[in-house]
Protein backbone atom coordinates (compact mmCIF):
# COMPACT_ATOMS: atom_id res chain seq x y z
CA UNK A 1 0.00 0.00 0.00
CA UNK A 2 1.37 3.44 -1.11
CA UNK A 3 0.80 6.26 1.42
CA UNK A 4 -0.17 9.51 -0.16
CA UNK A 5 2.41 11.89 0.21
CA UNK A 6 2.07 14.71 3.75
CA UNK A 7 1.49 18.01 3.74
CA UNK A 8 3.52 20.24 5.05
CA UNK A 9 1.09 22.92 6.64
CA UNK A 10 2.10 26.71 5.79
CA UNK A 11 2.53 27.27 9.58
CA UNK A 12 4.97 24.90 9.66
CA UNK A 13 7.29 26.01 7.03
CA UNK A 14 9.08 28.92 7.66
CA UNK A 15 10.57 30.83 5.10
CA UNK A 16 13.79 33.25 5.58
CA UNK A 17 14.32 36.36 3.87
CA UNK A 18 18.04 37.91 1.94
CA UNK A 19 20.46 39.18 4.57
CA UNK A 20 20.04 42.86 5.83
CA UNK A 21 22.86 45.09 7.30
CA UNK A 22 20.23 48.08 7.86
CA UNK A 23 19.66 48.42 11.53
CA UNK A 24 17.47 51.12 10.68
CA UNK A 25 14.60 49.02 9.28
CA UNK A 26 14.27 47.19 12.28
CA UNK A 27 11.38 47.50 14.37
CA UNK A 28 11.64 49.27 17.24
CA UNK A 29 11.21 46.71 20.02
CA UNK A 30 13.66 44.66 18.03
CA UNK A 31 15.94 47.82 17.89
CA UNK A 32 16.12 48.70 21.78
CA UNK A 33 16.73 44.70 22.60
CA UNK A 34 19.33 44.98 20.36
CA UNK A 35 20.69 48.01 21.82
CA UNK A 36 20.60 47.13 25.10
CA UNK A 37 22.36 44.07 24.43
CA UNK A 38 25.26 45.66 23.21
CA UNK A 39 25.35 48.25 26.07
CA UNK A 40 25.98 44.96 27.88
CA UNK A 41 28.49 43.67 25.99
CA UNK A 42 30.34 46.71 25.68
CA UNK A 43 30.43 47.53 29.67
CA UNK A 44 32.29 43.93 29.31
CA UNK A 45 30.16 42.98 32.78
CA UNK A 46 28.06 40.05 32.14
CA UNK A 47 26.28 41.30 35.16
CA UNK A 48 25.14 43.84 32.63
CA UNK A 49 23.44 42.11 30.86
CA UNK A 50 20.70 41.27 33.16
CA UNK A 51 18.12 43.99 31.92
CA UNK A 52 18.40 42.69 28.66
CA UNK A 53 17.35 39.30 30.06
CA UNK A 54 15.17 40.37 31.99
CA UNK A 55 13.41 42.25 29.54
CA UNK A 56 11.08 39.10 28.48
CA UNK A 57 8.43 37.78 30.42
CA UNK A 58 10.53 34.42 30.44
CA UNK A 59 14.15 34.05 29.99
CA UNK A 60 15.59 33.48 26.65
CA UNK A 61 16.91 29.89 25.83
CA UNK A 62 20.58 29.63 25.95
CA UNK A 63 21.53 26.03 25.03
CA UNK A 64 19.52 23.52 23.71
CA UNK A 65 18.16 20.60 25.63
CA UNK A 66 18.93 19.72 29.57
CA UNK A 67 21.02 22.07 31.85
CA UNK A 68 20.04 25.21 30.22
CA UNK A 69 18.46 27.86 32.91
CA UNK A 70 15.14 27.48 33.64
CA UNK A 71 14.47 30.90 35.25
CA UNK A 72 16.13 34.32 35.37
CA UNK A 73 18.18 33.71 39.01
CA UNK A 74 20.59 31.08 37.22
CA UNK A 75 21.09 32.59 33.57
CA UNK A 76 24.18 34.73 34.47
CA UNK A 77 25.89 31.96 36.24
CA UNK A 78 24.55 29.77 33.62
CA UNK A 79 26.40 32.07 30.31
CA UNK A 80 29.53 32.16 32.86
CA UNK A 81 29.92 28.56 32.68
CA UNK A 82 29.66 28.74 28.96
CA UNK A 83 32.22 31.09 28.86
CA UNK A 84 35.83 30.10 28.33
CA UNK A 85 37.07 32.93 31.25
CA UNK A 86 34.54 31.33 33.55
CA UNK A 87 33.35 35.47 33.71
CA UNK A 88 31.47 35.66 31.13
CA UNK A 89 33.77 37.74 28.68
CA UNK A 90 33.92 35.10 26.37
CA UNK A 91 29.62 35.57 25.98
CA UNK A 92 29.98 39.23 25.51
CA UNK A 93 32.21 38.99 23.09
CA UNK A 94 30.39 36.81 21.21
CA UNK A 95 26.92 39.02 21.42
CA UNK A 96 28.84 41.82 19.97
CA UNK A 97 30.33 39.80 16.94
CA UNK A 98 26.86 38.39 15.92
CA UNK A 99 25.42 41.56 15.98
CA UNK A 100 28.36 42.90 13.87
CA UNK A 101 26.74 40.68 10.97
CA UNK A 102 23.46 41.00 8.69
CA UNK A 103 20.88 39.63 10.04
CA UNK A 104 17.72 37.47 8.39
CA UNK A 105 14.28 37.73 8.91
CA UNK A 106 12.58 34.22 9.38
CA UNK A 107 8.50 33.98 9.35
CA UNK A 108 6.76 30.44 10.45
CA UNK A 109 3.19 30.86 10.38
CA UNK A 110 2.37 34.27 12.35
CA UNK A 111 5.60 34.29 14.27
CA UNK A 112 8.67 36.61 13.07
CA UNK A 113 11.78 36.08 14.15
CA UNK A 114 14.91 38.84 13.52
CA UNK A 115 18.19 36.42 13.12
CA UNK A 116 21.73 37.18 13.64
CA UNK A 117 24.39 36.32 11.99
CA UNK A 118 22.30 35.19 8.19
CA UNK A 119 25.19 33.29 7.70
CA UNK A 120 24.05 30.88 10.76
CA UNK A 121 20.58 31.03 8.50
CA UNK A 122 21.89 30.78 5.07
CA UNK A 123 24.41 28.26 5.42
CA UNK A 124 26.97 27.22 2.64
CA UNK A 125 28.88 24.18 2.56
CA UNK A 126 32.05 25.96 1.08
CA UNK A 127 32.20 29.35 2.01
CA UNK A 128 35.17 31.50 1.18
CA UNK A 129 38.10 31.61 3.42
CA UNK A 130 37.31 35.19 4.59
CA UNK A 131 33.61 34.01 5.01
CA UNK A 132 35.02 31.20 7.05
CA UNK A 133 37.16 33.70 9.10
CA UNK A 134 34.19 35.48 10.45
CA UNK A 135 32.28 33.08 10.84
CA UNK A 136 34.88 32.17 13.50
CA UNK A 137 34.08 35.20 15.31
CA UNK A 138 30.55 33.85 15.81
CA UNK A 139 31.85 30.19 17.83
CA UNK A 140 32.27 29.41 21.39
CA UNK A 141 35.85 28.21 21.70
CA UNK A 142 34.70 24.96 23.68
CA UNK A 143 32.80 24.86 19.97
CA UNK A 144 35.84 25.41 17.55
CA UNK A 145 36.27 21.95 16.71
CA UNK A 146 32.49 20.94 16.93
CA UNK A 147 30.94 20.71 13.30
CA UNK A 148 27.39 20.90 11.58
CA UNK A 149 26.09 18.30 9.48
CA UNK A 150 27.29 20.21 6.35
CA UNK A 151 30.44 20.45 7.74
CA UNK A 152 30.85 24.28 9.37
CA UNK A 153 31.58 25.43 12.88
CA UNK A 154 28.21 25.25 15.52
CA UNK A 155 27.60 29.40 15.00
CA UNK A 156 26.03 31.38 17.78
CA UNK A 157 22.86 32.88 16.61
CA UNK A 158 20.55 35.48 18.79
CA UNK A 159 16.71 35.07 17.28
CA UNK A 160 14.17 38.48 18.68
CA UNK A 161 10.40 38.34 17.98
CA UNK A 162 9.26 41.26 15.89
CA UNK A 163 7.46 42.20 19.54
CA UNK A 164 11.24 42.40 21.12
CA UNK A 165 11.61 39.27 22.75
CA UNK A 166 14.43 38.05 22.96
CA UNK A 167 14.14 33.86 22.08
CA UNK A 168 17.60 32.59 21.87
CA UNK A 169 21.37 32.77 21.87
CA UNK A 170 22.73 29.48 21.25
CA UNK A 171 24.67 27.88 18.47
CA UNK A 172 23.80 25.42 15.96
Amino acid sequence: MVKPPQKTSPATVERISEAFIDIAALPPRVAALREKILEAAEARDIEALRPAIEWNETPPIFARGGGAPKGFSQTIEFLKSRSFDGKGNEILSLLKAVFAQPFVITRRGPVTTYVWPAFAMRQRPDPAPEERLVMLTCVRFANLGARNDIGLPLIERIGIGADGTWHYFWSG
